[in-house]
């Protein structure tokens, strides 16, 4: 086997297998103001909204999970079906292995198959030619192309990138190509406002926080190194970093509630930078510059409290992965026969939460939901005020 394909393979056993953190996602911080007479029936609260042209009836995402061996077909054939019930958008994993390798692209396209009308997200990483992300868009009839960026992950793997300098150039170059919208995601360790500001010039729309307190892919990368299932020779060769070191990179990255509004205090300024400079002349029936911005808040969410917060904040998605993955499969990774049901079940507890979260702040829809009032605490507070983020 290949070792991009075995490495899928060992992403999903660890992800299983590992523990997530040690950072939370920060969204215990996060304090929702109590409307005691709410004057909503929790019956007919709208959890619908539009996502790249389409309708779902949740706001979330299933973000990317796998792809790229035969193994993990059924795990993307499921994850469609899941995806289609639920009436939610799910994101297929890297496709740089059928990129690589043409005869893996059903691994991929099998999530289309199941859900044709639903909205999928093909996925690249930013070295990926553009010509080859136009590919991977085609090939699974694709809504929209995620790009992943996953540094502190690359540092971890023995094969992994060392020169990032081309990033964000060729990522300009994907969105100026791509004939859908193009979002840029993080694994695992949050976006900045810096980064945000950085992707908006380069006329990305899409950006999807990926912040810590979830699936901790530098653990992954440092327990596939401990224990290779394929032992090579690049493994023995590059050096492992000081326990301290590692320590360290284990704890790396932005909380997702911090990651969230870093990157919304960047899109607002981006917001009000547009609408100053093209106030003159601004037609009226024009949507004003800088309102297709959208911003997806994932990494570590798993209840419905959290995805209300998260839109209380001003995220436009909420995407999840990791519990839809531990409710799919084993715990050893294997299929469970009724892991299809138990997903669907969890989508719906997810739900419950959220809805429950809106009746007592007083929220039928999203549209309020995103203008109820909300106070930050703790450690989350402290970095966004000295950041001057308040």
């Amino acid at each position: 086997m290949e070792q991009r394909q075995q490495r899928k393979l060992d992403h999903i056993r660890h992800a299983l297998a590992l523990a997530d953190g040690p950072q939370t996602n920060g969204f215990e911080d996060v304090r929702l103001v109590p409307q005691a007479l709410s004057g909503v029936d929790m019956n007919a609260i709208d959890l619908g909204c539009a996502f790249l042209g389409k309708r779902l009836r949740l706001p979330l995402l299933i973000n990317a999970i796998t792809g790229g061996t035969a193994q993990v077909t059924g795990i993307n054939a499921a994850l469609g079906r899941v995806a289609r019930q639920a009436g939610v958008a799910l994101a297929v994993g890297s496709q740089a292995a059928a990129i690589r390798d043409a005869s893996l692209w059903p691994t991929y396209r099998v999530a289309r198959q199941a859900n044709p009308d639903g909205v999928l997200i093909a996925n690249v990483n930013p070295n990926v030619a553009v010509a080859d992300a136009l590919r991977a868009i085609e090939a699974i009839e694709a809504d929209g192309l995620q790009v992943h960026v996953n540094v502190a992950q690359e540092l971890n793997m023995t094969e992994g990138d060392r020169d990032f300098h081309r990033w964000l150039d060729n990522i300009a170059a994907i969105v100026k190509a791509s004939p859908v919208p193009v979002i840029v995601k993080e694994v695992g360790c949050g976006i900045s406002a810096e980064v945000t500001a950085r992707l908006l010039d380069a006329g990305v729309r899409y950006i999807d926080t990926g912040g810590a307190g979830g699936t901790n892919f530098v653990a992954i990368e440092q327990q596939r190194r401990q224990v290779p299932a394929v032992q090579t020779a690049q493994d023995a060769q590059t050096p492992s970093l000081l326990p301290a070191d590692q320590a360290a990179l284990m704890a790396w990255g932005l909380p997702t509630a911090v990651s969230l509004a870093e990157v919304l205090y960047a899109v607002r300024r981006f917001r009000r930078e547009a609408r100053s400079s093209t106030a003159v002349g601004q037609q009226e029936h024009l949507p004003a510059p800088g309102d297709d911005v959208h911003v997806i808040a994932s990494g570590g969410v798993r209840g419905g409290f959290e995805v209300a917060k998260a839109l209380v904040m001003g995220a436009s998605l909420v995407a999840v992965a990791g519990e839809v993955l531990r409710y799919l499969l084993t715990p050893q990774g294997d299929w469970h026969e009724s892991g299809e049901q138990a997903a669907l079940d969890y989508l719906d507890r997810l739900q419950r939460g959220c809805a429950t979260a809106m009746t007592m702040v007083g929220s039928g829809d999203i549209a309020s939901l995103q203008r109820c009032p909300y106070v930050l605490t703790g450690a989350t507070q402290a970095w966004l005020s000295q950041r001057g983020m308040n």
